[in-house]
Protein backbone atom coordinates (compact mmCIF):
# COMPACT_ATOMS: atom_id res chain seq x y z
CA UNK A 1 0.00 0.00 0.00
CA UNK A 2 1.63 3.10 -1.03
CA UNK A 3 1.52 6.03 1.61
CA UNK A 4 2.35 9.95 1.10
CA UNK A 5 4.62 11.78 3.34
CA UNK A 6 3.91 15.39 3.06
CA UNK A 7 4.66 16.62 6.55
CA UNK A 8 8.70 17.71 7.03
CA UNK A 9 10.84 15.70 8.94
CA UNK A 10 9.84 16.45 12.59
CA UNK A 11 6.20 17.02 11.83
CA UNK A 12 6.85 13.21 10.60
CA UNK A 13 8.59 12.15 13.86
CA UNK A 14 5.62 13.27 15.91
CA UNK A 15 7.40 16.49 17.57
CA UNK A 16 5.15 19.26 17.95
CA UNK A 17 5.56 22.94 16.47
CA UNK A 18 6.56 24.32 19.63
CA UNK A 19 9.51 22.23 19.71
CA UNK A 20 10.44 22.52 16.36
CA UNK A 21 13.12 24.87 17.18
CA UNK A 22 15.80 22.36 15.93
CA UNK A 23 18.88 23.71 13.63
CA UNK A 24 18.41 20.26 12.09
CA UNK A 25 14.99 20.46 10.61
CA UNK A 26 14.89 19.54 6.95
CA UNK A 27 12.16 19.44 5.16
CA UNK A 28 12.18 16.21 3.73
CA UNK A 29 9.03 14.38 2.25
CA UNK A 30 8.68 10.89 1.60
CA UNK A 31 6.43 9.03 -0.91
CA UNK A 32 6.70 5.22 -1.31
CA UNK A 33 5.38 3.60 -4.23
CA UNK A 34 3.65 0.23 -4.28
CA UNK A 35 6.50 -1.49 -5.76
CA UNK A 36 8.36 -0.52 -2.38
CA UNK A 37 10.80 2.67 -4.13
CA UNK A 38 11.22 5.30 -1.84
CA UNK A 39 11.14 8.68 -3.23
CA UNK A 40 12.37 11.62 -0.65
CA UNK A 41 12.63 15.27 -2.16
CA UNK A 42 13.50 18.36 -0.64
CA UNK A 43 12.51 20.94 -2.45
CA UNK A 44 14.31 24.61 -3.01
CA UNK A 45 11.71 26.14 -5.11
CA UNK A 46 13.53 28.36 -7.45
CA UNK A 47 16.45 26.46 -7.81
CA UNK A 48 16.94 25.63 -11.31
CA UNK A 49 18.72 22.70 -11.23
CA UNK A 50 18.42 19.69 -8.97
CA UNK A 51 20.74 17.06 -7.52
CA UNK A 52 19.36 13.40 -7.97
CA UNK A 53 20.80 10.22 -6.58
CA UNK A 54 19.63 6.88 -6.40
CA UNK A 55 20.67 4.71 -3.59
CA UNK A 56 20.89 0.58 -3.70
CA UNK A 57 21.47 -1.25 -0.54
CA UNK A 58 23.91 -3.52 -1.82
CA UNK A 59 27.80 -2.68 -0.92
CA UNK A 60 30.93 -4.92 -0.13
CA UNK A 61 29.09 -6.43 2.50
CA UNK A 62 26.95 -8.43 0.67
CA UNK A 63 30.14 -10.12 -1.44
CA UNK A 64 31.50 -13.57 -0.66
CA UNK A 65 35.24 -14.65 -0.15
CA UNK A 66 37.23 -15.36 -3.13
CA UNK A 67 34.95 -12.83 -5.22
CA UNK A 68 35.48 -9.63 -3.02
CA UNK A 69 35.86 -6.36 -4.96
CA UNK A 70 32.29 -7.73 -6.92
CA UNK A 71 30.42 -4.88 -6.03
CA UNK A 72 33.13 -2.57 -6.93
CA UNK A 73 33.03 -4.38 -10.53
CA UNK A 74 29.45 -4.28 -10.06
CA UNK A 75 29.25 -0.25 -10.77
CA UNK A 76 31.76 -0.57 -13.54
CA UNK A 77 30.05 -2.72 -15.74
CA UNK A 78 26.31 -1.45 -14.71
CA UNK A 79 28.17 1.91 -16.63
CA UNK A 80 28.04 -0.15 -20.53
CA UNK A 81 24.71 0.40 -21.22
CA UNK A 82 21.34 -1.06 -22.13
CA UNK A 83 19.79 -2.39 -25.15
CA UNK A 84 18.30 0.75 -25.76
CA UNK A 85 21.37 2.66 -24.92
CA UNK A 86 25.36 1.74 -25.94
CA UNK A 87 24.27 -0.07 -29.14
CA UNK A 88 23.66 0.41 -32.51
CA UNK A 89 22.10 -3.07 -32.94
CA UNK A 90 20.77 -4.99 -30.33
CA UNK A 91 19.33 -7.22 -32.42
CA UNK A 92 22.55 -8.26 -33.64
CA UNK A 93 24.66 -8.19 -30.53
CA UNK A 94 22.24 -9.92 -28.24
CA UNK A 95 22.55 -13.19 -30.57
CA UNK A 96 26.09 -12.94 -29.45
CA UNK A 97 25.65 -12.41 -25.89
CA UNK A 98 23.18 -15.22 -25.64
CA UNK A 99 26.19 -17.98 -27.55
CA UNK A 100 28.29 -16.11 -24.35
CA UNK A 101 26.21 -17.14 -22.10
CA UNK A 102 26.25 -20.75 -23.43
CA UNK A 103 30.18 -20.61 -23.55
CA UNK A 104 30.80 -19.16 -20.10
CA UNK A 105 28.37 -21.63 -18.38
CA UNK A 106 30.29 -24.35 -20.16
CA UNK A 107 33.58 -22.93 -19.04
CA UNK A 108 32.14 -22.68 -15.08
CA UNK A 109 30.98 -26.59 -15.60
CA UNK A 110 34.75 -27.08 -16.40
CA UNK A 111 36.11 -24.90 -13.81
CA UNK A 112 34.31 -26.84 -10.90
CA UNK A 113 35.22 -30.33 -12.71
CA UNK A 114 38.66 -29.47 -12.81
CA UNK A 115 38.49 -28.36 -9.25
CA UNK A 116 41.60 -30.88 -7.96
CA UNK A 117 43.16 -29.60 -11.06
CA UNK A 118 43.24 -25.64 -10.47
CA UNK A 119 43.23 -25.56 -6.57
CA UNK A 120 45.40 -23.95 -5.13
CA UNK A 121 48.02 -26.38 -2.68
CA UNK A 122 50.27 -23.79 -2.08
CA UNK A 123 50.15 -20.99 0.50
CA UNK A 124 53.03 -17.89 0.45
CA UNK A 125 54.65 -19.81 -2.78
CA UNK A 126 50.96 -20.49 -4.24
CA UNK A 127 51.59 -23.49 -5.50
CA UNK A 128 48.91 -25.30 -8.11
CA UNK A 129 49.01 -28.11 -10.05
CA UNK A 130 47.97 -25.66 -12.79
CA UNK A 131 45.79 -22.41 -13.03
CA UNK A 132 43.62 -23.68 -15.93
CA UNK A 133 42.81 -26.68 -18.43
CA UNK A 134 43.04 -26.88 -21.76
CA UNK A 135 39.47 -26.72 -22.04
CA UNK A 136 39.24 -23.90 -19.95
CA UNK A 137 41.45 -22.14 -22.03
CA UNK A 138 39.83 -22.94 -25.26
CA UNK A 139 36.25 -21.92 -23.58
CA UNK A 140 38.60 -18.24 -22.26
CA UNK A 141 39.03 -17.72 -25.72
CA UNK A 142 36.38 -18.35 -27.58
CA UNK A 143 34.78 -15.79 -25.16
CA UNK A 144 37.40 -13.00 -26.01
CA UNK A 145 36.44 -13.80 -29.71
CA UNK A 146 32.78 -12.85 -29.02
CA UNK A 147 33.12 -10.30 -27.06
CA UNK A 148 35.26 -8.55 -29.74
CA UNK A 149 32.87 -10.19 -32.46
CA UNK A 150 30.21 -7.58 -30.22
CA UNK A 151 32.51 -4.76 -30.15
CA UNK A 152 31.46 -3.84 -33.03
CA UNK A 153 28.29 -2.70 -31.89
CA UNK A 154 29.29 -0.67 -29.34
CA UNK A 155 28.43 2.96 -28.87
CA UNK A 156 30.83 4.02 -26.14
CA UNK A 157 30.00 6.23 -23.22
CA UNK A 158 26.23 6.39 -24.50
CA UNK A 159 24.82 7.22 -20.53
CA UNK A 160 27.17 10.39 -20.44
CA UNK A 161 26.68 11.71 -23.60
CA UNK A 162 22.97 12.12 -22.99
CA UNK A 163 23.06 13.38 -19.74
CA UNK A 164 25.93 15.83 -20.91
CA UNK A 165 23.63 16.85 -24.09
CA UNK A 166 21.14 18.02 -21.66
CA UNK A 167 23.35 19.68 -19.25
CA UNK A 168 23.87 17.24 -16.64
CA UNK A 169 27.45 17.83 -14.38
CA UNK A 170 28.95 15.55 -12.20
CA UNK A 171 27.78 12.29 -13.00
CA UNK A 172 29.77 10.20 -10.45
CA UNK A 173 29.03 6.54 -8.63
CA UNK A 174 30.17 5.31 -5.33
CA UNK A 175 30.23 1.59 -3.91
CA UNK A 176 30.56 1.18 -0.51
CA UNK A 177 30.44 -1.33 1.94
CA UNK A 178 26.72 -1.01 2.35
CA UNK A 179 25.30 0.91 -0.42
CA UNK A 180 25.99 1.50 -4.03
CA UNK A 181 24.85 4.94 -5.79
CA UNK A 182 24.85 6.86 -9.05
CA UNK A 183 23.99 10.72 -9.26
CA UNK A 184 23.55 13.14 -11.47
CA UNK A 185 23.07 17.12 -11.60
CA UNK A 186 20.30 18.39 -13.51
CA UNK A 187 18.21 21.18 -15.30
CA UNK A 188 14.76 20.90 -13.33
CA UNK A 189 12.99 20.32 -16.75
CA UNK A 190 15.50 17.79 -17.51
CA UNK A 191 15.07 15.30 -14.20
CA UNK A 192 13.24 12.79 -16.73
CA UNK A 193 16.18 12.14 -17.71
CA UNK A 194 17.24 10.71 -14.54
CA UNK A 195 14.49 8.71 -14.36
CA UNK A 196 14.70 7.62 -17.72
CA UNK A 197 18.37 5.90 -17.49
CA UNK A 198 18.49 5.05 -13.96
CA UNK A 199 14.96 2.46 -14.68
CA UNK A 200 16.68 1.43 -17.71
CA UNK A 201 20.18 0.87 -15.56
CA UNK A 202 18.32 -1.05 -12.62
CA UNK A 203 16.75 -3.70 -14.78
CA UNK A 204 18.62 -3.89 -18.56
CA UNK A 205 21.92 -3.33 -17.88
CA UNK A 206 23.76 -5.66 -20.64
CA UNK A 207 27.64 -6.27 -19.26
CA UNK A 208 29.62 -4.73 -22.28
CA UNK A 209 33.46 -4.88 -22.47
CA UNK A 210 33.56 -7.42 -19.31
CA UNK A 211 36.95 -8.25 -18.73
CA UNK A 212 38.46 -4.70 -20.20
CA UNK A 213 36.55 -3.47 -16.79
CA UNK A 214 37.78 -6.39 -15.13
CA UNK A 215 41.84 -4.86 -15.67
CA UNK A 216 40.52 -1.61 -15.22
CA UNK A 217 39.61 -2.73 -11.50
CA UNK A 218 43.27 -4.53 -11.25
CA UNK A 219 44.36 -1.22 -12.29
CA UNK A 220 42.90 0.64 -9.75
CA UNK A 221 43.82 -1.22 -6.86
CA UNK A 222 47.28 -2.42 -7.84
CA UNK A 223 47.23 1.71 -7.75
CA UNK A 224 45.92 1.87 -4.09
CA UNK A 225 47.98 -1.02 -3.17
CA UNK A 226 51.21 1.02 -4.35
CA UNK A 227 50.55 3.65 -2.01
CA UNK A 228 52.58 2.73 1.17
CA UNK A 229 49.85 2.90 3.79
CA UNK A 230 46.91 0.90 2.18
CA UNK A 231 49.07 -2.64 2.84
CA UNK A 232 49.23 -1.44 6.01
CA UNK A 233 45.32 -1.02 6.89
CA UNK A 234 43.95 -3.91 5.19
CA UNK A 235 46.56 -5.17 8.26
CA UNK A 236 44.66 -3.75 10.70
CA UNK A 237 41.20 -4.01 9.63
CA UNK A 238 41.79 -7.74 9.61
CA UNK A 239 43.10 -7.61 13.38
CA UNK A 240 39.98 -5.00 13.96
CA UNK A 241 37.50 -7.48 12.92
CA UNK A 242 37.18 -11.04 12.94
CA UNK A 243 34.20 -11.96 10.83
CA UNK A 244 32.14 -9.25 9.72
CA UNK A 245 32.44 -8.44 5.95
CA UNK A 246 33.05 -4.50 7.05
CA UNK A 247 36.00 -4.77 7.56
CA UNK A 248 37.13 -7.01 4.68
CA UNK A 249 39.36 -4.95 2.21
CA UNK A 250 38.55 -3.97 -1.68
CA UNK A 251 39.69 -7.58 -3.58
CA UNK A 252 43.12 -9.29 -3.97
CA UNK A 253 44.52 -9.71 -6.94
CA UNK A 254 43.22 -13.37 -7.05
CA UNK A 255 39.81 -12.66 -6.26
CA UNK A 256 39.67 -10.08 -9.67
CA UNK A 257 40.10 -12.96 -12.24
CA UNK A 258 37.39 -14.89 -10.34
CA UNK A 259 34.38 -13.01 -11.60
CA UNK A 260 32.30 -14.03 -14.03
CA UNK A 261 29.30 -12.77 -15.82
CA UNK A 262 26.80 -15.21 -14.03
CA UNK A 263 28.15 -14.24 -10.63
CA UNK A 264 27.68 -10.85 -11.44
CA UNK A 265 24.25 -11.10 -13.27
CA UNK A 266 23.37 -12.50 -9.53
CA UNK A 267 24.63 -10.28 -7.41
CA UNK A 268 22.80 -7.33 -10.25
CA UNK A 269 19.53 -9.70 -10.48
CA UNK A 270 18.75 -9.73 -6.33
CA UNK A 271 20.11 -6.51 -5.53
CA UNK A 272 18.72 -3.99 -7.93
CA UNK A 273 15.32 -4.14 -7.47
CA UNK A 274 13.01 -1.35 -7.43
CA UNK A 275 11.97 -2.08 -3.56
CA UNK A 276 15.53 -2.25 -2.36
CA UNK A 277 16.42 1.62 -3.63
CA UNK A 278 15.97 4.81 -2.68
CA UNK A 279 15.75 8.14 -4.60
CA UNK A 280 16.87 11.33 -3.54
CA UNK A 281 15.99 14.77 -4.96
CA UNK A 282 17.11 18.39 -3.96
CA UNK A 283 16.57 21.56 -5.58
CA UNK A 284 13.72 23.33 -7.86
CA UNK A 285 11.45 20.26 -7.68
CA UNK A 286 8.23 19.41 -5.86
CA UNK A 287 7.27 16.02 -4.58
CA UNK A 288 3.91 16.51 -6.14
CA UNK A 289 5.47 16.68 -9.52
CA UNK A 290 8.08 14.28 -9.25
CA UNK A 291 5.40 11.36 -7.73
CA UNK A 292 3.58 10.45 -11.72
CA UNK A 293 7.16 10.91 -13.23
CA UNK A 294 8.79 8.14 -11.40
CA UNK A 295 5.63 6.32 -11.38
CA UNK A 296 6.10 6.27 -15.32
CA UNK A 297 9.28 5.08 -15.25
CA UNK A 298 9.62 2.83 -12.02
CA UNK A 299 5.90 2.09 -11.40
CA UNK A 300 5.63 -1.06 -13.61
CA UNK A 301 8.37 -2.65 -11.82
CA UNK A 302 6.90 -5.37 -9.87
CA UNK A 303 8.42 -6.07 -5.93
CA UNK A 304 11.25 -8.88 -6.17
CA UNK A 305 11.19 -11.10 -3.20
CA UNK A 306 13.53 -9.35 -0.33
CA UNK A 307 17.36 -9.37 -1.15
CA UNK A 308 20.02 -11.29 1.32
CA UNK A 309 21.17 -9.27 4.01
CA UNK A 310 24.56 -10.41 5.35
CA UNK A 311 24.06 -12.77 8.88
CA UNK A 312 27.59 -11.98 9.80
CA UNK A 313 27.54 -10.51 13.63
CA UNK A 314 30.74 -9.09 15.16
CA UNK A 315 31.12 -11.26 17.70
CA UNK A 316 32.05 -9.57 21.46
CA UNK A 317 36.08 -8.69 21.44
CA UNK A 318 37.67 -11.36 23.85
CA UNK A 319 40.98 -10.21 24.26
CA UNK A 320 43.38 -7.28 23.25
CA UNK A 321 45.12 -7.57 19.80
CA UNK A 322 48.30 -6.52 18.62
CA UNK A 323 49.58 -5.80 15.40
CA UNK A 324 53.42 -5.59 14.49
CA UNK A 325 53.87 -4.24 10.81
CA UNK A 326 57.30 -3.79 9.76
CA UNK A 327 57.53 -1.34 7.26
CA UNK A 328 60.11 1.42 6.00
CA UNK A 329 57.63 2.95 3.62
CA UNK A 330 55.45 4.56 5.97
CA UNK A 331 56.08 6.66 8.51
CA UNK A 332 56.16 4.70 11.85
CA UNK A 333 52.54 4.99 13.78
CA UNK A 334 51.11 3.92 16.70
CA UNK A 335 46.98 3.33 16.86
CA UNK A 336 44.26 2.26 19.33
CA UNK A 337 40.93 0.37 17.61
CA UNK A 338 37.81 0.12 19.68
CA UNK A 339 34.73 -1.59 18.46
CA UNK A 340 31.82 0.69 18.80
CA UNK A 341 27.93 0.37 17.84
CA UNK A 342 26.06 1.01 14.58
CA UNK A 343 24.39 3.83 13.63
CA UNK A 344 20.51 3.64 15.00
CA UNK A 345 22.18 2.71 18.60
CA UNK A 346 21.67 5.40 21.07
CA UNK A 347 25.39 5.50 21.84
CA UNK A 348 26.43 6.47 18.20
CA UNK A 349 26.09 10.23 18.05
CA UNK A 350 27.74 10.82 20.88
CA UNK A 351 31.49 9.07 19.46
CA UNK A 352 31.66 12.11 17.57
CA UNK A 353 31.67 14.36 20.00
CA UNK A 354 34.08 12.02 21.63
CA UNK A 355 36.32 11.49 19.14
CA UNK A 356 36.57 15.74 18.26
CA UNK A 357 37.67 15.73 22.22
CA UNK A 358 40.12 13.52 22.55
CA UNK A 359 41.77 14.66 19.38
CA UNK A 360 42.47 18.08 20.56
CA UNK A 361 43.75 16.38 23.98
CA UNK A 362 46.04 14.05 22.18
CA UNK A 363 47.58 16.96 20.11
CA UNK A 364 48.22 18.85 23.33
CA UNK A 365 49.70 15.93 25.05
CA UNK A 366 52.05 14.79 22.18
CA UNK A 367 53.10 18.71 21.92
CA UNK A 368 54.05 18.61 25.76
CA UNK A 369 55.61 15.25 25.47
CA UNK A 370 57.98 16.18 22.90
CA UNK A 371 56.48 14.17 20.24
CA UNK A 372 56.38 14.84 16.48
CA UNK A 373 53.19 13.46 15.53
CA UNK A 374 49.82 14.13 13.44
CA UNK A 375 46.83 12.91 15.11
CA UNK A 376 44.60 10.98 13.11
CA UNK A 377 41.22 10.25 15.11
CA UNK A 378 38.44 8.73 12.77
CA UNK A 379 35.69 5.60 12.50
CA UNK A 380 36.47 4.87 9.11
CA UNK A 381 36.90 1.47 7.52
CA UNK A 382 38.23 1.43 3.98
CA UNK A 383 36.50 4.62 2.66
CA UNK A 384 33.40 4.88 5.19
CA UNK A 385 32.79 6.57 8.27
CA UNK A 386 29.52 5.57 9.16
CA UNK A 387 27.95 2.39 9.16
CA UNK A 388 24.39 0.57 10.14
CA UNK A 389 26.61 -2.18 11.50
CA UNK A 390 29.03 -2.38 14.43
CA UNK A 391 32.80 -0.89 13.45
CA UNK A 392 35.71 0.93 15.17
CA UNK A 393 36.59 4.26 16.44
CA UNK A 394 40.12 4.98 15.80
CA UNK A 395 43.32 7.03 17.43
CA UNK A 396 45.97 7.12 15.08
CA UNK A 397 49.98 8.83 16.08
CA UNK A 398 51.93 9.03 12.70
CA UNK A 399 55.20 9.78 13.88
CA UNK A 400 58.46 11.18 12.22
CA UNK A 401 60.64 9.35 14.53
CA UNK A 402 60.39 5.48 15.38
CA UNK A 403 62.25 5.98 18.71
CA UNK A 404 58.87 7.78 19.91
CA UNK A 405 56.82 4.71 19.21
CA UNK A 406 57.01 3.36 22.74
CA UNK A 407 56.24 7.19 24.61
CA UNK A 408 53.43 7.76 21.74
CA UNK A 409 51.44 4.12 23.11
CA UNK A 410 52.33 5.40 26.48
CA UNK A 411 50.60 9.03 25.63
CA UNK A 412 47.47 7.68 23.82
CA UNK A 413 46.93 5.03 26.47
CA UNK A 414 47.14 7.78 28.89
CA UNK A 415 45.08 10.20 27.22
CA UNK A 416 42.36 7.63 26.43
CA UNK A 417 42.30 6.81 30.17
CA UNK A 418 41.41 10.57 31.10
CA UNK A 419 38.23 10.82 29.10
CA UNK A 420 36.67 8.95 31.59
CA UNK A 421 36.67 11.58 34.28
CA UNK A 422 37.55 15.48 33.96
CA UNK A 423 35.44 16.38 30.53
CA UNK A 424 34.80 20.40 31.08
CA UNK A 425 31.84 21.49 30.13
CA UNK A 426 33.85 23.86 27.69
CA UNK A 427 35.52 20.58 25.69
CA UNK A 428 32.25 19.21 24.70
CA UNK A 429 30.69 22.93 24.02
CA UNK A 430 33.92 23.15 21.13
CA UNK A 431 33.48 19.50 19.56
CA UNK A 432 29.79 20.51 19.22
CA UNK A 433 30.59 23.96 17.85
CA UNK A 434 32.76 22.10 15.03
CA UNK A 435 30.31 19.16 14.31
CA UNK A 436 27.35 21.84 13.82
CA UNK A 437 30.13 24.02 11.12
CA UNK A 438 30.82 20.96 9.42
CA UNK A 439 27.17 19.99 9.12
CA UNK A 440 26.07 23.65 8.61
CA UNK A 441 28.58 23.38 5.44
CA UNK A 442 26.31 19.91 4.65
CA UNK A 443 23.20 21.61 4.04
CA UNK A 444 24.90 24.12 1.86
CA UNK A 445 26.01 21.91 -0.64
CA UNK A 446 23.36 19.62 -2.44
CA UNK A 447 24.90 16.96 -3.21
CA UNK A 448 26.50 16.85 0.13
CA UNK A 449 23.37 16.61 1.82
CA UNK A 450 21.38 14.41 -0.85
CA UNK A 451 24.27 11.75 -0.04
CA UNK A 452 24.04 12.52 3.80
CA UNK A 453 19.99 11.50 3.44
CA UNK A 454 20.23 8.41 1.13
CA UNK A 455 23.08 7.29 3.23
CA UNK A 456 21.44 7.24 6.32
CA UNK A 457 18.50 5.49 4.65
CA UNK A 458 20.78 2.90 3.76
CA UNK A 459 22.33 2.47 7.38
CA UNK A 460 19.24 2.81 9.10
CA UNK A 461 16.37 5.44 8.11
CA UNK A 462 16.61 8.52 6.71
CA UNK A 463 14.49 10.41 9.73
CA UNK A 464 17.31 9.41 12.17
CA UNK A 465 19.78 12.12 10.55
CA UNK A 466 18.11 14.88 12.45
CA UNK A 467 17.68 12.76 15.62
CA UNK A 468 21.14 11.80 15.26
CA UNK A 469 22.74 15.44 14.57
CA UNK A 470 20.01 16.72 17.58
CA UNK A 471 21.40 13.86 19.58
CA UNK A 472 25.17 14.87 19.55
CA UNK A 473 23.92 18.34 20.84
CA UNK A 474 22.65 16.88 23.66
CA UNK A 475 25.71 15.13 24.77
CA UNK A 476 27.18 16.22 28.40
CA UNK A 477 30.25 15.41 29.87
CA UNK A 478 29.12 12.27 31.64
CA UNK A 479 28.15 10.91 28.16
CA UNK A 480 31.75 10.88 27.65
CA UNK A 481 33.20 9.27 30.48
CA UNK A 482 30.78 6.81 30.45
CA UNK A 483 31.54 5.45 26.63
CA UNK A 484 35.07 6.02 27.65
CA UNK A 485 33.99 3.49 30.43
CA UNK A 486 32.14 1.34 29.06
CA UNK A 487 33.70 0.96 25.16
CA UNK A 488 37.61 1.80 25.66
CA UNK A 489 38.60 -1.22 27.64
CA UNK A 490 41.81 -3.11 27.03
CA UNK A 491 39.55 -6.19 25.68
CA UNK A 492 37.69 -4.30 23.49
CA UNK A 493 41.38 -2.74 21.85
CA UNK A 494 42.95 -3.41 19.23
CA UNK A 495 46.33 -1.96 18.50
CA UNK A 496 48.23 -1.30 14.99
CA UNK A 497 52.04 -0.65 15.12
CA UNK A 498 54.08 0.27 11.91
CA UNK A 499 58.30 0.40 12.22
CA UNK A 500 60.69 0.31 10.24
CA UNK A 501 62.22 -3.58 9.81
CA UNK A 502 65.82 -2.01 10.93
CA UNK A 503 64.43 -1.04 14.34
CA UNK A 504 62.42 -3.93 15.51
CA UNK A 505 64.42 -5.39 17.47
CA UNK A 506 65.44 -2.76 19.69
CA UNK A 507 61.91 -1.44 20.01
CA UNK A 508 60.95 -5.04 20.83
CA UNK A 509 63.06 -5.53 23.53
CA UNK A 510 62.08 -2.35 24.84
CA UNK A 511 58.26 -3.45 24.96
Amino acid sequence: MQYWATATVFLALGITSTQAASPYDLPIREHVFENGLRLLVLERPGDSRVEAKIFTDMGAIHETPGLLGAAHFQEHIMFKGTPSLGTTDWIAEQAIRERMKTVESAYIEEKNRARNTVRQRGVIDDYRHATETARMRELQAELTALEKEASQYRENGALNKWYQAFGGTNLTATTEQEYMKFDINLPVERIDLFFRIEADRMVNTVFREFDQERMILVEQRLGDLNKPSTPYYVQVNAVAGMIHPVFWPEGYMTDFYEYTRTSQRALYEEYFVVNNSTIVLIGGVSLEDMIPRVEHYFGWMEAAPEPTRTPAIEPRPGAERRLIYRNDEINPRVEFRYLIPAVGHPDRPSFDVLGEIASARLRAATETAGIAATVNVNTRVVHTDRFGVPATINFELILTDANDLTAAEATLESVLSTLQSDISRDEVSTAQGTLRTQWYRTQRDASALAFQIGHFQTMDRWQTLQEYLEARDAVNAKDISRLAETYFVVDNRSVGIARPPQTTAKLEQQQ
